[in-house]
């Protein structure tokens, strides 16, 4: 019998928090699940860590160091309904797959849900996110609206094995979120904390923040205009609109920020009228 969730666990040079982060899965109140541990190249105990464990629901990839096909690769080797993900260094709660996957099941439009998390380490907090499918997509144009390692999704929403795309260097999450969108993908955050997030220097975010604020900036600017141009495509109204703002914007008299804030209001307005699937 194929299991309900596959969780998705990339590593790379993770041993030291690795081993506190697989026993929390292996704490779920929720058994019907899979682990595909990724190895992204690692040159430390991480291997030896996960072959520690005998649990034959626990399954280890091996990959070259590029994090976007490690993560493409456990998505070609999943078999559950959904896919969840999960980072190295972060802890799931007990309760944290049971709430979902009942979540999930009693709300089948929705696509893709996350949660809040509480941080740990070098920075403590909750940290909450909008939950309800407009206030997410909206606020996308804006900033990153989903937590990546508290995401369970249906994985019969894939198109390919291809998930993540190349060439959004530690954005890579971001730019996924704003693909599901245009491709109709409902979304939702539940209130409630079902993870603990590491927060240390030794992170991405923290060592790569200027090739993540490029990426950033870029996938805005591309969500924006493929939102324009899909209310365009089905409301001509918007056509002339979206042209004159584009100029303006070309011409240096209508900056990034502000480009942004005007295709959100008119995004948000225009929401009364979901975006059609396809």
């Amino acid at each position: 019998m194929s299991p309900q969730v596959s969780i998705l666990l990339p590593i790379y040079n993770a041993e030291s928090y690795l081993t506190n982060s697989i026993d929390s899965i292996l704490s779920q109140t929720f058994s019907n699940w899979e682990l595909i541990v990724v190895d992204d190249g690692s040159t430390d105990q991480s291997r030896s860590i996960v072959e520690s464990y005998s649990d034959s629901r626990i399954h280890l990839l091996s990959c070259s160091h590029n994090f976007i096909a490690s993560l493409n690769a456990g998505i070609k080797a999943s078999s559950g309904k959904y896919i969840a993900r999960m980072d190295a260094d972060d802890i799931m709660l007990p309760h944290r797959l049971q709430t979902q996957w009942d979540f999930m099941e009693a709300h089948p439009e929705v696509d893709v849900c996350g949660s809040w998390m509480e941080t740990f380490g070098e920075r403590t907090g909750i940290w909450k996110t909008s939950t309800k499918n407009e206030e997410i997509i909206t606020t996308l144009l804006l900033h990153n609206t989903m937590f990546h390692p508290t995401i369970i999704l249906r994985k019969s929403i894939l198109k390919s094995s291809e998930l993540y795309a190349h060439g959004y260097p530690c954005a890579e999450d971001y730019k996924l979120w704003t693909d599901l969108v245009l491709q109709g993908c409902c979304f939702a955050n539940i209130p409630e904390v079902l993870l603990r997030y590491r927060v240390s220097r030794q992170q991405v975010t923290n060592n790569h923040k200027e090739e993540m604020i490029v990426s950033t900036h870029k996938i805005q600017l591309e969500y924006a205009e493929q939102i324009m141009e899909k209310l365009a495509n089905e409301d001509e109204i918007y056509t002339a609109f979206l042209n004159s703002l584009i100029d303006l914007v070309n011409a240096n008299k209508v900056s990034r920020d502000i480009f942004l804030q005007i295709v959100y209001q008119v995004f948000k307005s225009k929401l009364a009228e979901p975006i059609k699937r396809g």
